[in-house]
């Protein structure tokens, strides 16, 4: 028997949930509901909704719930802050030891980097995002929690399918780049780098699929403790495999140590969810059910793998651009894009910690404690955009001398600095109003907002300062960058504060979960009671202050 949510119903957070006769009542034992008793429905409307009965309780203060956010937001952010340095620190240590190479090579792997980006890694992220809403609104919403093993397998179903013509695209890519009349020793150093790699490409986005697996449960640390103990494994290979006399395999070592790396850190975070008994318990094993709701999946993988790609091609397109203006503009272009590179990692991971935590809290009902969740979050950005910006301008000229000793390019750098801590608070606000769009399962929305932002309108304004009558050169890219940036953030935040009724998001979380989930059909409502929090001896889920599940925000 199949039911719906009626949409006359709605689940109100801050209100008891209650029949009309004040007894309990189900239709039937669904898979989304627990302690529900079996009872016959009292009402006619009742055969649409089970409802968990709970007792009234007072709201909360604002100030109660923003101080409980903030606590678990910061304790949560901190180990994603680490793993996103850490991967980070993976592809500079290997860009760094082909550096080392010559001209060529370096300018091969930029190329192949890019490449790679556009085509693989970033619509693998866009595709893997999508499990963020999924997954983290069945864990709160579910009785089963297999619920969440089966929109895992989804997620991982859509990266394998894509990855398909990704390997078209790299097996061909000398003759790709050949065509696009790029250099021929260039081309056929690129193409060498892509079929290497390529054995790579799978388990990473294996990796990402179970990492956000994982975090949608609550357990944050699992990516952690993998890339602690792989990193140090890449970094000294970077050495043995490309540079090393003895052991070194020279520009080719590159491709195939990040494929090593790869596979460590999925065969390191697969191993970890299985040896974790909270993990396992959201499994299920495979079910054929993961097809039957692709659909579903694509709807909201689609639009996040054309927000990803749109905003990875406009940064791209700086690089390409402002190869036109010399080798001191285009070092200074390169040496900010590392900066920013690294110094958003900061930003994308509290936007990544908020994801799952939206949508955790709308599975679970607490509408008002994801709105001041949302609120938190983003006072949290500002204010670390806030310091990088000051950080920039104060020390702005040690951050051209770090990177070069050119005084051309260093001028260009300083000159830069500015702007680009602008560029970057912005932008954190763009990543986790973004994050907090996934957590709404508000993908399509994010898609409409940032990639017009960035491509019709930042990239034009960025063409025009830095070629036209301003001749603002590299400065232009970046302050023409940083207009498309601030319009993406001011129309995303005016949307998550002023246009969301969260109360109705917990209804389209619950509507959301019905048509994605099994053949049979079911009934959901938010589950009032705290998720267990024990993996194994040790709790491996963060742990959540008293309230955040269990009581009415």
């Amino acid at each position: 028997m199949s039911f719906k949510i009626s949409p006359a119903k709605r689940v109100d957070s801050q209100e008891t949930l209650h029949s009309d006769s004040g007894a309990d009542f189900c239709s039937e034992r669904t898979r989304f509901l627990s302690g529900c008793d079996g009872a016959a429905p009292t009402h006619k409307d009742d055969e649409l909704l089970c409802l968990r009965p709970s007792l009234k309780k007072k709201k909360r203060p604002y100030r109660e719930v923003a101080r409980e956010e903030f606590g678990w937001l910061a304790a949560s952010s901190v180990p994603i802050v680490a793993t996103y340095f850490l991967q980070f620190s993976l592809g500079f240590a290997n860009f760094v030891a082909i550096g080392n190479l010559g001209a060529k090579e370096l300018a091969a792997t930029s190329l192949a980097y890019m490449v790679s980006g556009v085509f693989a890694l970033a619509p693998a992220l866009g595709f893997a995002s999508a499990m963020d809403t999924f997954c983290s609104s069945a864990f709160t919403a579910s009785a089963d929690k297999t619920l969440v093993g089966l929109h895992f397998q989804r997620g991982v179903v859509a990266v394998v399918l894509h990855l398909i013509p990704v390997t078209v695209v790299f097996l061909n890519m000398e003759w790709l780049m050949l065509m696009m009349r790029q250099d021929a020793e260039i081309a056929a150093l690129c193409g060498q780098y892509m079929r290497v790699f390529l054995p790579g490409v799978l388990p990473w986005a294996l990796y990402e699929c179970t990492k956000r697996y994982l975090q949608a449960q609550g357990i944050m640390r699992a990516s952690t403790t993998v890339i602690l103990i792989v990193a140090p494994i890449h970094w000294l290979n970077s050495y043995l495999l490309i540079l090393s006399p003895r052991f070194g395999l020279g520009y080719i070592g590159a491709p195939l140590n990040l494929s090593i790396t790869f596979w460590l850190m999925f065969l390191g975070i697969w191993a970890y969810a299985m040896t974790c008994r909270a993990a396992r318990a959201t499994w299920g094993g495979w079910s054929w059910e993961c097809i039957r709701g692709l659909g579903a999946f694509y709807r909201l993988g689609i639009p996040a793998v054309i927000t990803t790609c749109g905003e990875w091609w406009a940064y791209e397109s700086l690089s390409l651009l402002a190869s036109f203006f010399g080798p001191s503009q285009l070092a200074a272009q390169a040496i900010i894009i590392n900066i920013v590179s690294l110094s958003g990692q900061i930003p994308s991971a509290m936007g990544f910690t908020s994801t799952p935590r939206i949508g955790n809290l709308l599975g679970a009902g607490q509408a008002r404690q994801a709105r001041i969740s949302s609120h938190i979050i983003t006072v949290m950005t500002i204010v670390v955009g806030c310091l990088t910006t000051v950080s920039f301008v104060v020390w702005r000229q040690w951050w051209g001398n770090m990177y070069s000793n050119d005084p051309e390019v260093v001028d260009v750098v300083v000159e830069l600095m500015p702007v680009a801590g602008i560029f970057l608070t912005c932008n954190g606000l763009n990543q986790v109003f973004a994050a907090i769009l996934r957590g709404l399962g508000r993908q399509k929305l994010g898609a409409f907002i940032i990639v017009p932002a960035f491509n019709f309108i930042g990239l034009p304004v960025s063409v025009y300062l830095a070629y036209g009558p301003p001749h603002m050169q590299v400065t232009g890219l970046w302050w023409g960058t940083c207009v498309g940036t601030v319009i993406s953030a001011l129309v995303q935040m005016f949307v998550i504060v002023y246009c969301t009724d969260w109360d109705h998001e917990v209804q389209r979380c619950l509507d959301r979960l019905i048509a994605s989930g099994p053949a049979s059909g079911c009934s959901v409502t938010p589950v009032s009671a705290a998720p267990p929090l024990v993996c194994g001896a040790d709790s491996d889920r963060t742990r959540t202050a008293p309230g955040n599940y269990g009581s009415m925000a």
